[in-house]
């Protein structure tokens, strides 16, 4: 019996992985204080192919996409003041864009299987925070980025 087990796993044929996912996005848990409100944010991306911009908040820019390689960007900025949201978790930024992921969530940066280098995490950027005392940049992780399973958009 223990002959036949290399044939019976080459019979099975290919061990295949997860097939991709698609998402709806949205941005969550900004840390805004009292008075302030989000200017802006630029998230770069590994491992995810976005599919579409839902819809854009009033008076903002939002640029999603990606080359040939596994990175990308998904990247907003309002236009003034007024635009800006003064929300953690902005019911404008709330599924607001279509992506599909190759694998699982990475929320940390990990090193390649061969060791040669280092494949970044899922999820990372900054924010842009406007205060009374000028604007300050906070990091976004995964934990900022809420994904809900979808196949479009709402």
């Amino acid at each position: 019996m223990n002959m036949l087990l290399p044939l019976i796993l080459l019979a099975s044929g290919p061990v295949l992985a997860d097939p991709p996912q698609t998402y709806l996005v949205s941005i969550v848990d900004v840390p805004l204080r009292p008075r302030e409100s989000l200017e802006g944010f630029a998230l770069s991306t590994w491992g995810a192919t976005f599919n579409a911009v839902c819809r854009i908040p009033a008076g903002w820019t939002v640029t999603a996409g990606g080359g040939l390689t596994p990175e990308g960007v998904l990247e907003g900025e309002g236009s003034h003041g007024a635009a800006w949201l003064r929300e953690a978790s902005p019911a404008a930024l709330k599924e607001f864009a279509l992506l599909t992921l190759a694998g699982p969530v990475r929320r940390d940066a990990v090193r390649s299987a061969d060791g040669s280098g280092e494949v970044p995490a899922t999820f990372a950027g900054t924010a842009t925070i406007s205060t009374s005392d000028g604007d300050r940049q906070v990091p976004l992780t995964a934990t900022n980025v809420r994904l809900t399973s979808a196949e479009r958009c709402p």
